[in-house]
């Protein structure tokens, strides 16, 4: 509860620190800069918005990361680590199941937003749309890849504690996403991207309620 505390505290301070930063060092000189490029000098676009870009964005990723790692504590320590379980009916496992695509996407399409609310992309790039158009069909493809999934599940289907996937004897195909999971999830925490650790999280969890479910079985 400290820890989480303390992670909500700093959370908050880093975004109010970052409201009372511009942008950019000299916003004035950027757009100067900006308007001189000529289409297709895109390179060239990055490379002066790398220049002039203060902490700002980054304190704000940063912010919203230790806030969503003080909410995730929270939840944990209601029940404590050694306590985790897979859900506890097959039809939750399945809400599980769906949640998972849907936030990817829905964390996919925030990143977009944001970056173009940031300007990382200049105004001769493609529109919005493009990448946008995207995303119903990322959608069909992380919902069939998590309903392939669900062929794992043991008949008749029991909860288990998560700590039981933690062993030899573990389907190893289910450890093994879980453990790139894992990896992707510290990643994207290290770099403040907090809206892909989020999902990534509720797809780890998904792997190992299966693993541990399927091992109890």
């Amino acid at each position: 509860m400290k820890l989480a505390t303390i992670l909500m505290v700093i959370g908050i301070g880093l975004l109010g620190f970052s409201s009372s930063i511009a942008p950019y060092k000299d916003g004035a000189l950027f757009m100067e800069r900006y308007m001189a490029l000529s289409a297709g000098q895109s390179a060239e676009y990055w490379q002066l918005r790398e220049e002039m870009l203060t902490p700002k964005f980054r304190l704000q990723d940063y912010g919203g990361t230790f806030i969503a790692l003080a909410f995730g504590l929270l939840l944990i320590s209601r029940r404590g680590w050694r306590n985790l379980k897979a859900p506890n009916s097959r039809a939750a496992l399945l809400a599980v199941a769906f949640a998972s695509p849907l936030l990817t996407v829905v964390a996919y399409i925030f990143d977009l937003l944001l970056g173009f609310e940031r300007q990382e992309f200049p105004h001769w790039a493609d529109s919005m749309g493009i990448p946008l158009m995207g995303v119903p069909l990322l959608l069909v493809v992380l919902l069939a890849w998590a309903g392939a999934h669900l062929a794992f599940l043991a008949s008749p289907y029991r909860s288990a504690l998560l700590s039981q996937a933690a062993s030899l004897k573990a389907n190893w195909w289910l450890i093994g996403l879980a453990a790139v999971t894992a990896a992707l999830v510290l990643l994207c925490v290290s770099v403040g991207l907090y809206w892909y650790a989020i999902p990534g999280t509720v797809w780890l969890y998904f792997y190992l309620s299966l693993a541990a479910t399927r091992r109890s079985n």
